[in-house]
């Protein structure tokens, strides 16, 4: 499936789940709509129900106390309000009876009802003069009191159950809007993670082997899997890392060959004109003698280019010997600047060797540690100005030799500090062509010997100008 079509299929996704919550939400909003309007209505109807059991005490009172003064006194006046607190208190009952009471509740009503006529009834008969109270009328009251507080306590239960009912259904709605958020928000994450994840993975992977095949490795292959525009993309990189490899390698035989085949006619050229030096075929005049020597020095650059060639030829095809020893580093130092001692004089400049301890004893390759120093010293001088001072310093840091070469060149900028030890470049930030300039492996060749030596290079400002490069290798003890 291809990235984008797997895009718009997850948002798609995405966005059913989020309509499909908000439908939900939707009917369940409506639904507690209708259970408050039905709770509210059922509310309404129970507090009538508790008000009228209310009025029913209040009216049986005053019905006992009519009735009471009617059989002890006789007088017709107590026999019409009798009859009225009765007419109210059966509205009371059949209130109660309309409003959809249970069938409990409706037993207690007719019971009330037919208990109240009774009361009525058994009130108004005539009696014997005396002052003796009717025996019945106690149990009477009691019995229609007790039913009156059970209709009452029926009353409350219903509220009770009513507002319990309210409760469980905002608590079970509550939840359900609760395990609906968390799913949609688990199933968001299910969706959109598989596709974010296959996306950043194979954008890592492309990234990661960049970085490989800008370091030069380009047999490095991204693996090709489905056939999306990642699929694609691996093997169009794949074929581009075979191209540049199959041009590297071709760059690399055609520097190792050429190089290899030059070193032949230039020998010849140099003994010649040694030989023309040397007046073996005849005297030479000043001028002539000059420029032979001139001659001389551009072999012995064009060699010194062709050996670098050469050592980088062999430094990629991992075929770089080197042949440790324990040495005392400080006489290889004094031994190697001495060398440059005839350039220097070119230039009017002085190489000064300071040396803080008697010896340095480190384990290296001597010819390959004397090609690293015969360089820093040779671009010193190459890159300073006439009668300028280079230094050469010696010391010891912790367990480890660290030497110091500094010049009064131009500098090198911080933003090139790391790029001159890679092979074919040079600062030369103006653009200028200076005399004598080599083809830029003189640096990274430097590097990859002390690196092999366990070793670092690296450069810093002079604070008088110019530029300083420091070489630093571990320290050993002498050998008997």
């Amino acid at each position: 499936m291809r990235v984008s079509t797997r895009i718009a299929a997850g948002y798609g996704v995405l966005i059913v789940l989020a309509v499909a919550v908000l439908v939900y939400q939707v009917l369940i909003i409506k639904e507690m709509n209708s259970i408050n309007k039905e709770l509210a209505d059922l509310n309404v109807g129970q507090v009538g129900e508790a008000l009228t059991g209310l009025e029913l005490q209040s009216d049986q009172e005053l019905v006992e106390d009519a009735a009471g003064k009617f059989i002890l006194t006789q007088e017709p006046q107590y026999s019409g309000l009798l009859k009225g607190y009765v007419k109210d208190m059966e509205e009371d009952l059949a209130k109660l009876k309309a409003a959809g009471a249970t069938d409990d509740e409706l037993m207690t009503v007719d019971r009330l009802t037919q208990a109240l006529q009774n009361l009525q009834a058994r009130s108004l008969k005539p009696r014997l003069p005396g002052p003796e109270f009717p025996q019945w009328f106690k149990p009477s009251s009691e019995a229609m009191r007790k039913d009156e507080e059970q209709l009452l306590e029926s009353v409350k239960d219903s509220i009770r159950t009513g507002a319990k009912k309210s409760e469980k259904t905002a608590q079970d709605a509550a939840n359900i809007s609760k395990i609906a958020g968390v799913a949609t928000v688990v199933l968001s994450v299910l969706v959109a993670f598989p596709i974010v994840w296959s996306i950043v993975s194979r954008l890592g992977e492309l990234a990661k082997a960049t970085h490989v095949v800008a370091a030069g490795k380009f047999e490095h292959r991204l693996p090709v899997k489905g056939s999306d525009e990642f699929a694609a993309l691996a093997r169009d990189f794949n074929t581009m890392s075979r191209r540049l490899g199959e041009l590297d390698q071709l760059k690399k035989d055609f520097v190792s060959h050429v190089s290899h085949d030059l070193k032949g006619p230039l020998a010849s050229m140099r003994e010649t004109v040694n030989m023309l030096m040397a007046e073996i075929p005849g005297p030479l005049n000043e001028k002539q003698r000059r420029l032979l020597g001139l001659c001389v020095k551009s072999s012995q650059r064009l060699s010194a280019m062709i050996g670098n060639l050469l050592d980088v030829s062999r430094m990629e095809a991992g075929m770089l010997d080197y042949k440790f020893e324990v040495l005392d580093l400080v006489p290889l130092v004094r031994n190697t600047a001495a060398e440059f001692e005839g350039l220097g004089r070119e230039k009017n400049m002085e190489i000064a060797i300071e040396v803080g301890v008697q010896e340095i004893w480190v384990q290296c390759d001597p010819v390959r540690m004397a090609q690293v120093i015969g360089n820093l010293v040779e671009n010193a001088i190459k890159f300073s100005p006439k009668a300028a001072r280079a230094i050469l310093r010696l010391e010891t840091r912790g367990n480890s030799a660290l030497l110091s070469v500094w010049d009064r060149g131009p500098g090198v900028p911080k933003e090139f500090r790391e790029r001159i030890f890679e092979k074919f470049h040079q600062v030369n930030p103006e653009k200028k062509t200076r005399s004598g300039q080599g083809v830029g492996l003189g640096l990274s060749i430097c590097r990859t010997i002390i690196e092999a030596h366990g070793g670092a290079i690296w450069v810093e400002d002079n604070p008088e100008g110019g530029s300083v490069f420091f070489v630093k290798i571990r320290s050993t003890e002498r050998r008997a």
